[in-house]
């Protein structure tokens, strides 16, 4: 493999974690939602989660390099032709669901990382520190894909390394309660089938930002290339998120009350101030990873269509459609609906499970059987 293409790989693969973590997951507060609170089986849900997150992104991305199709509304159109009469319906449910949850989790993270400057700097007034967050996420998606994905690669490598020193130290330091969480066995919330369609819903969630994910697959030459971005890709998202549940899993029950989680972790986890400053770190470049890769998938999406009906390629289109996401993006955040959008969070994985995760998985497993049948079928005689 050149070292061209090995970029392209693992550049793909940390665009994949620098989406999916966000504020929520920084926090530990998504972490303690969709599987700590459910007791022990959060040493593994999360690995059924990221199992299905794979499975959808090989299918997107072995089509999307097939044919060529990055921005999510030209894929899903072409992706769900085998539905026949139903294509309009589902490529429309990913366009809607993607729509959502770009408002959603950015608005999120506006707030988020708002708050964060604020607590860190009071003298910052919040309006002018969330406008900030506002104005170096619009800088990062006008540049195109290559520069999202090395701005994914240096956020990836920060996040995991501030990760690995907090979850790290506090197993060190906190082992022995962990020990004792998985020995007593303890489970809540309904046990062990709510604890598997939680991580399902968390799939879903994860799912619903698929045109985030095409939108940088142009980095993929061939199939080859897709395996390895989903193994990589599992990899790092799969290591973290074991590693970070684990971790808040240790202070099980204690943590259940906990706003922010992995302030209590670095509280309790032998960090010290160097922890306090990770954390914060760590929480503010999931916020600009996540609007980052959000507003450029939903950018990428009007490019495309403004090509299709100009036939050229327009600067201004990039920089305009960016700079309107950012704007709603960012009044979401600053009118007060941050409970509201909270909740929705477990509202799009209910709903993008049904619409999204199972009729792209179902539709490569017709793509996958209509291929095997020409295979099988014998050549005609000369």
């Amino acid at each position: 493999m050149s070292n061209k293409t090995a970029w392209g790989v693992w550049a793909v693969a940390f665009v994949w974690f620098t989406t999916h973590f966000g504020g929520g997951f920084a926090s530990g507060r998504q972490l303690l939602d969709f599987y700590v609170q459910y007791g022990w089986y959060a040493v593994f849900t999360p690995l059924i989660s990221v199992g299905i997150i794979t499975l959808m992104l090989y299918c997107a991305w072995t089509f999307s390099v097939r044919e060529r199709l990055y921005d999510y509304r030209n894929w899903s159109v072409a992706y769900f032709k085998p539905l026949g009469v139903l294509e309009p319906f589902f490529s429309a449910a990913v366009e809607v669901m993607y729509l959502i949850i770009l408002l959603l989790a950015t608005g999120v993270a506006f707030a988020t990382g708002g708050t964060l400057l604020v607590q860190q700097v009071p003298a910052i007034p919040y309006s002018v520190a969330t406008v900030g967050l506002a104005a170096l996420i619009f800088v990062l998606t006008i540049w195109g894909a290559e520069t999202v994905r090395k701005a994914a690669t240096v956020m990836a490598i920060l996040i995991i390394s501030g990760m690995l020193v907090i979850y790290t130290s506090n197993l060190v330091v906190n082992f022995p309660k962990l020990l004792a969480v998985v020995e007593s066995l303890p489970s809540s919330n309904g046990g062990f089938w709510a604890a598997m369609w939680q991580s399902v819903k968390y799939a879903g969630l994860q799912c619903s930002l698929i045109g985030a994910y095409t939108a940088v697959a142009d980095a993929l030459r061939t199939q080859a290339d897709v395996r390895k971005a989903a193994f990589a890709g599992f990899t790092v998202n799969a290591g973290v998120m074991v590693l970070a549940t684990t971790g808040v899993l240790t202070h099980y029950p204690a943590v259940l009350d906990e706003e922010t989680p992995i302030t209590y972790i670095t509280q309790h986890g032998g960090g010290g101030s160097v922890g306090v400053a990770l954390v914060s770190m760590i929480i503010l470049l999931a916020v600009i990873s996540t609007g980052v890769g959000l507003i450029y998938g939903g950018a990428r999406r009007i490019s495309a269509w403004w090509m299709k009906h100009t036939g050229a390629a327009s600067r201004k289109t990039d920089i305009i459609s960016s700079a309107v996401y950012v704007a709603v993006s960012w009044c979401v955040a600053s009118f007060g609906l941050i409970q509201l959008i909270s909740q929705g969070y477990t509202w799009v994985g209910y709903v993008s499970t049904p619409l999204v995760v199972v009729p792209i998985l179902l539709v490569a497993a017709i793509r996958s059987r209509h291929a095997r049948a020409v295979a099988a079928k014998p050549a005609p005689d000369a």
